[in-house]
């Protein structure tokens, strides 16, 4: 996700750099702020510091979609009309205009906005090629319509998300609208693992009925605002690895279906 031009740096800055008016410094995680603080004392021998981004000072109305990360990824909303218990983003849907131009779609719930805006991105996407949906599609609002429209475009990937066990028949219910035309391969799902009461037997029997649906399961481990992880530790982290990279996700379903 993050931009990959020359002046983009991960980390303290080099021996030898170029000069630079400004410097800014995107912190997408509060976990991330001491990290950023520390960056910034680095970076001040070389330029004025600022210090921004979701985990700071939110995405007011001088929101720039997609100024800090990779060509191509754009947002077109921002903010969404639930409150998760598990999920950080706590800010009300908000629909931008205009809407610019790109091929992934990274809004935090792009199907909770109005027809209105749905109907200027599907426009945007009608001209793009590669199309991503990697921020986490809601099930319930997978609907015949939207399914129509889906198919009216170059899609490489559809994500959907799976956060709660109330969920399983919402995405039971878009499994069954989506796998006519996409394949396993375009059809990705996010299944959250290590909320709350969760454990990994419980994990593991969604991750397969995720894909027992048609999906391919993706683990994504919760982690709370100070950025620690589900005790322990260690086997949540080992678990989330293997649903986490294809070859062994295929491995493993072979395993546990056979």
């Amino acid at each position: 996700m993050s931009p990959d031009d020359h002046d983009v740096y991960f980390g303290e800055p080099g021996l030898f750099m170029p000069e630079y008016d400004e410097v800014h410094i995107s912190v997408a995680f509060t976990w991330d702020l001491e990290r950023a603080k520390w960056l910034k004392r680095q970076w001040e021998f070389i330029a004025p510091v600022k210090i921004g981004g979701p985990a700071i000072d939110g995405e007011g109305d001088g929101f720039v979609p997609g100024k800090y990360l990779k060509k191509g990824i754009t947002f077109t909303s921002r903010g969404c009309p639930n409150r998760c218990p598990w999920c950080f983003i706590n800010k009300p849907l908000k629909e931008l205009d205009p809407v610019l131009e790109g091929n992934i779609i990274q809004d935090n719930n792009i199907l909770a906005c109005s027809r209105k805006h749905l109907d200027k991105v599907f426009q945007m996407l009608s001209r793009q090629h590669a199309i991503r949906f990697p921020g986490g599609l809601e099930a319930r609002r997978i609907r015949y319509d939207i399914v129509e429209r889906f198919r009216s475009l170059r899609i490489n990937e559809l994500w959907l998300s799976y956060d709660n066990d109330e969920a399983i028949y919402d995405l039971m219910k878009a499994a069954y609208l989506l796998k006519k035309y996409f394949k396993r391969w375009k059809l990705r799902c996010y299944v959250l693992i290590g909320f709350k009461n969760d454990t990994i037997k419980k994990a593991e029997k969604r991750l397969v009925k995720t894909w027992e649906f048609g999906f391919l399961p993706f683990a994504m481990l919760y982690r709370n605002k100070k950025g620690d992880y589900p005790k322990p530790e260690r086997e949540w982290r080992h678990f989330q690895r293997t649903w986490t990279r294809p070859a062994a996700i295929a491995t493993k379903i072979k395993e546990l279906l056979n």
